[in-house]
This record gives structure tokens, sequence and C-alpha cells, in this order.
């Protein structure tokens, strides 16, 4: 995840040194209360318990001020002192307002507070408005001047209320609504000098303007001046508040965390100002697409927070791929359910590690976190899960182009021609959503269903691609991941011939993708296989290479036909010197041994365009294709000119694997990786 930068202040002058330029002063347009987003923004600290809480209190106040001066309490209206008085007929009508007005108020009081969580803005704004004619009745009923001054002050609560929890526009009109029933209430009575008037009239507007720069004061300092969103201590508090109301409803509460992919490319190539812009432009954009009870904020630097109340792990995991596959702002997420007994910091932890692997087994996705995924805690339910799925289809395809740098310089991505296409696998839980290959495929090689996997995979592979139509399947070049354990496995030459027979597939457009773990374990068995399947003119190919340890002389052994480099070589390649002469090394390399050189997880265009320079022949990213299904990419191949393969990619492995060089004994461990994603998955 890139580092969190720190924001200067727009590029303006801060401060004026002795001789220095004059201070530009902000436009007015630049002013925060100049835009319309600062009107209609809600404070932070607005949360349904918080509002309810306060209207709760509101209405008390206003019903104990009403008792006080119905009853005689010092200050109030001495009704007991009366009642035996010539005037005591006029002067019970003071008093029985009063004292229902008060009761009134007890009732709402009681309501509110215990229906809090229920309160929305809309009923706030209504409560509030009938607090304001409320007291105005009241005002109008007093029994004096005193009195009706006394209940007039108690417009100060609500001006408070309203400057707390409501925007400033709104807030706004709530002020006017009180300011005019002062006057009028006040105007109402004979008894009330004009100076009183002016005076609470005056209290009011100065308890509107402090409090209300106060509360934005305070809101301010939860939320994120660039996009406008919580930050971090806003949604700390959104989410505690949202917990407490999970668990007193008995509803799910689901944490979401974003991270922009190749976000620090952006930064570093085009500079802080386009960072910026980017940050602004996602913001808006995934606020204006998640649903309205769906709470964005920044955590800060390029990740956001998400809060999901009442969606279960695979919801939330379906509608944060939706933002995660935008081309124009990649993104990688995690997603975790918060349990009965978890803390907050918890539930974000585990989102955190979800959206981690997201970023290291692929990007471009939604994972789950481990708890919440089907069968967690029980690996033999989801072992009989994916056993159902690997049966009954619910395992599907999608592929990632390849395609052939252009040899021109500076070219944009639609230059580079589809050369060949990578094989991923996917698995969508019925019940849980989509469950990452990180998590079933390494189920698959401790349950000894790996090889069925693989089968799965393959014989999928070959028969939708041989089911293309002739002139746009055959140009282009088909890869499937193989795990070292199926390499184990006699059978599998056998299984790969049939996969080719049954289908029709050219045997010569297969490629087989090995991890260079593989290549570093002597396994005589896996050699074996490697060069039988060879026989047949499938090419092999190291994924993963730069990661490990292997020999030059294991590339010998295996006859290896294509080098793919891996993404954590690439990420860095057009910043950093030291991995360019690393990469530029390799492509030496590939040219020397005649094998083809594939640049895995390609970003940005500025990074296809180093490693084109570099005489790197194939790229394969996010920039030059997102993985899809085998229906996206016979749309592709109908439209697109595909690289002839005969003069971007090798046509047959090298006859080093037939020749049968060096058998070893030394048995190893060798690395499971059948139908996993690679880095761009």
């Amino acid at each position: 995840m890139d580092g969190e930068r720190r924001r200067v202040g727009g590029g303006r002058t801060a401060g004026r040194s002795p001789g220095g330029p004059r201070p530009v002063r902000p436009r007015l347009r630049d002013r925060p209360w100049a835009s319309a987003r600062w009107w209609t923004r809600q404070h932070e600290v607005a949360t349904p318990h918080a509002v309810g809480a306060s209207l709760g209190v509101l209405y008390l106040a206003a019903a104990l001020a009403l008792a006080a001066q119905a009853l005689g309490v010092p200050g109030g209206f001495p009704f007991v002192s009366e009642v035996a008085s010539s005037d005591m007929a006029r002067s019970l009508q003071g008093p029985v307002t009063l004292l229902s007005l008060s009761a009134a108020a007890v009732v709402v009081s009681a309501v509110v507070t215990l229906r809090r969580e229920a309160v929305t803005h809309r009923w706030a704004h209504l409560l509030t408005a009938v607090a304001t004619c409320l007291i105005g009745v009241a005002v109008v009923a007093a029994p004096d001047d005193g009195a009706a001054v006394a209940l007039a002050a108690v417009y100060g609560f609500v001006v408070i209320e309203s400057a707390v929890v409501f925007a400033p526009g709104p807030a706004t009109l709530q002020f006017l609504l009180c300011g005019s029933a002062a006057v009028i209430s006040l105007s109402c009575r004979d008894d009330v000098d004009p100076g009183e008037m002016v005076a609470v009239v005056v209290v009011l507007v100065a308890t509107a303007a402090v409090v209300g720069v106060l509360a934005r004061h305070a809101s301010d300092a939860r939320v994120d001046e660039l996009t406008g969103l919580p930050n971090r201590r806003g949604l700390d508090q959104m989410l505690e508040a949202a917990a407490t109301a999970a668990g007193r409803g008995g509803t799910v509460l689901t944490v979401g965390l974003l991270d922009l992919d190749g976000f620090g490319a952006v930064n570093d190539g085009l500079g802080h100002e386009a960072g910026d812009r980017l940050l602004r432009e996602t913001a808006a954009a995934w606020r204006e697409a998640l649903p309205a009870d769906v709470v964005l904020a920044r955590m800060g630097g390029d990740e956001f927070a998400v809060l999901l109340p009442d969606r279960s792990p695979a919801a939330a995991a379906a509608l944060l791929d939706a933002l995660c596959a935008d081309p124009h702002r990649p993104a990688s997420a995690g997603v975790a359910a918060k349990g009965p007994t978890e803390s907050t910091a918890d539930v974000v932890r585990r989102a955190d590690a979800a959206l981690y692997r997201a970023k290291s087994t692929g990007r471009g996705r939604c994972l789950q976190a481990d708890h919440d995924l089907p069968g967690a805690g029980d690996s033999a339910a989801l072992t009989r899960e994916l056993t159902e799925a690997l049966r009954s289809g619910g395992l599907h395809l999608v592929y990632q182009p390849l395609r052939a740098t252009p040899s021109t310089p500076g070219f944009a991505a639609e230059e580079a021609l589809l050369a060949g296409v990578e094989t991923l696998v996917r698995w969508t839980h019925p019940v849980h959503g989509p469950v990452g290959p990180d998590v079933f495929v390494p189920l698959a090689e401790r349950e000894g269903l790996v090889a069925q996997l693989g089968a799965f995979v393959l014989r999928r592979a070959c028969h939708e691609m041989a089911a293309l139509p002739d002139a746009a399947a055959r140009r282009v070049r088909l890869s499937v991941n193989v795990s070292g354990l199926e390499l184990l496995d006699p059978a599998y030459p056998g299984r790969v011939a049939d996969a080719l027979r049954d289908s029709g597939w050219p045997a010569d457009l297969l490629v087989l993708e090995v991890t260079e773990s593989v290549v570093e374990a002597d396994s005589r068995a896996a050699l074996a296989a490697l060069r039988a399947v060879a026989d047949l003119g499938v090419a092999l190919a190291v994924d993963d290479f730069g990661t490990g340890f292997s020999a030059l002389s294991r590339l010998d052994d295996i006859g290896a036909g294509y080098l793919k480099l891996d993404s954590t070589l690439i990420a860095t390649v057009h910043t950093s010197p030291r991995r360019a002469r690393l990469v530029r090394a390799a492509a030496a390399l590939a040219r020397s041994l005649d094998i083809t050189l594939v640049a895995e997880g390609v970003e940005t265009l500025e990074q296809a365009h180093v490693l084109a320079s570099m005489g790197c022949p194939v790229l394969q990213g996010f920039h030059l294709g997102r993985p899809e299904p085998v229906e996206a990419l016979a749309r592709r191949l109908a439209t697109e000119t595909t690289h002839p393969v005969g003069r971007a990619l090798p046509l047959q492995a090298p006859a080093v694997v037939r020749q049968g060089r060096g058998d070893h004994d030394r048995a190893g461990a060798v690395a499971a990786d059948a139908g996993r994603p690679t880095a761009d998955a």
C-alpha cells in the first residue's frame, strides 16, 4: 500500500517573509463556505444515536422549563398564591396550557430517547420545528412578561441542537424559523418590552454563530480535507456507532478496505497534483456508486474504508468487486464481518489482512477475511463444497491477455497486439460469494484434489478456446498453470494428451506454466513429466522468475521456452535504477538462450514503455487487459488484430528437453501452484 502523503496547503504562500512577496489571498470561490458541499455536509458527530439523544434532552429541558413556570417554583408563575384571587379564572389559563405542553414534551422526550437509533435527519428536522412551535405557544401562554422572556430563552436549546446536528444550510433554516417564532410569540404580548425582544434575538443569533462555528470545526477534525470524506478519526467514531447499532438490532456489520492499485506510479510519474486529482475523482465516483446507507471514508494515502451495515461478507465483496473492476481507478479490497464479541479494531485488522491477500495474489478484486469464508474453521465442509463445485461446474475460467510490444517507441496500450492468454480459475460460492484461489487452491493441495482441479482447468480451457471461431482463436497461445504436485503424478502427461485430443486444440498453441520453485526441485518424476508433455509439442514457461533461487542449468534441464518475470520486479522498474538493471539482465539472458521473456504485473503505460525499451517482447498486466470470461475474449478476438504467433513467440520448446539432459535423483518438495492466479489476476 502506498504511503500517506502530507498535503501542503494548496500551493499558496502561507506567510510573508520580510521583503518577500505579498501573500496571495484565497479567491472567493476557494473559500470553504463558497461551495455547495460545505452547506449540505452533515456534521460527523450527527449519528442517529447522537441526534436522537440530543432531541430527547431538548424536549426534556423544555418540559422542565414549562413545568417550572406553571408550578410556581422560584422565578416561576406564583400559581398557588393566586388561586383564591378574583382573577383566578384568568390566571388558570396560563398554568393549564403550560402543564399540558410540559406533559406533551415529556412524552416526546421519552419516545425519542428510547427510539433514538431510528431517528433520521428528516424526523429530526420535523421534531425540531415542532419544538420551536411548542415553545412559541408557551411564550404566548405565559402569565407575565418575565415568564415569557424566560420561556423564550428555551429557544437557545433549539439553536444549539440545530447547529450541532444539521448541516449549515438546513441549520440556517431552523435558525430563521426559531428567530421568527421568538419575534412573533413575544410580539403577541403587550407586556414585553421591545428591548427585551431584541435582547432575546441577539442572544439566539450569537448562540447560533458560536455553536455553529465550534460544531463545524469539530466536524472538520473528522473530515478529510482533500476528498470531503470522513477521515480516520471520523471513521472510528462512526464504526463504533454502527457496531453498537448492529449489536442491538442483531444485524451484520461488514467492514471493507480499498486500496488503489498503482497509485504510487501516478504520484511518482505525474506528480502529487495528479495524485490528488485521482483521489478526489475516486472518492466522488465511489460515493456515487455506493448505496446511501454505506459509509465511505478515507483512511489515509490511497486507502479507503467502507462500512456496510446489514450486509453479508459475500454481498459486500460483490459490491466492492464492482468498484475494483473500474479500469479508470483499479483497486484491491478486503472485507470482514464483525463478530458478536469482536472489537472494531480486530475486524479492521482482518479486513486489512484480506486486502493484503488481494494485493499480493493478483490485485483488482475483493477478498473476504479467512474467518468469513465458507467452511472457515471447518476444512472438511469446505472440501466437500469444493468437490461439489468441481463435479457440478461451480468453477469458471477467465483469461488475461498477453500482448506483444510494438517496435515503435511511445506506443499506446491498444497498439500492443494480442499474442496469447493466460487461464485463471475462479470459484463463486453459492452462499458466501467469491472465494479466492489463494484459499481453495492450497485446500485442494492438502486434500488431494489438486489433480482433479488441474484436469478441470486444462480440459475446460482447451475446450473453450477450441470452440471459438478458428480464424480468431488459433492466432493466440493458451497458457495454463500447472501444479508441481500434478507433475509428480505419472498419469499427468496422459491427461494433457487427452485434453488436446478431445478438444482439438493444437499442442503447439498450448503453454504449461510452472513456478520457479518447481524448477528448483530436482524431482525425477517432475522432470520426466515435463519432457513427456514437451514431446507432445507443448511449450513450457517458468513463472514468477526472479523470486526463487533456480540455477541456469535448471532452465536448461526443463527446456523452458518462456520466462515470466515476477510482478515484484516490474512494480518499480521505472523508478529504481537497480531494479531496471536486473530486468535488463534478465532480458539479455532470455535472448542469449533463445527464450521469450514475458513481464507480468504491468499496470502503467510508463512501465510498458520502459520494459519495451529493455527488449521485453511480451507484456501482461491490468494496463494491457484484465481477466475476462471466454465470451468477452471472443468479442475481443473478433475485433482486434492479433500478433502473428510465429514471429511473436516460439512455436516449439527447445529440443534440449527431448534429448533427456540430466536426470536427478534428489527428492524435493515441488511447490504446488495449480490453477492459481498470476500476480495480475
